[in-house]
């Protein structure tokens, strides 16, 4: 893994580091969405 680490650019780290951006962010959304789903069929 310490090879693979060392031969990746710049550019996919970049990349990389947005992607694990995006999926917080939408997993943050899913969780609201569930969160109020929950509630909604809960009254």
């Amino acid at each position: 893994m310490k090879y693979y680490n060392k031969t990746r650019t710049i550019e996919q780290k970049v990349t990389d580091r947005e992607v694990v951006r995006l999926l917080e962010l939408q997993a943050d959304l899913l969780n609201r969405i569930l969160k109020h789903l929950e509630n909604t069929s809960s009254k």
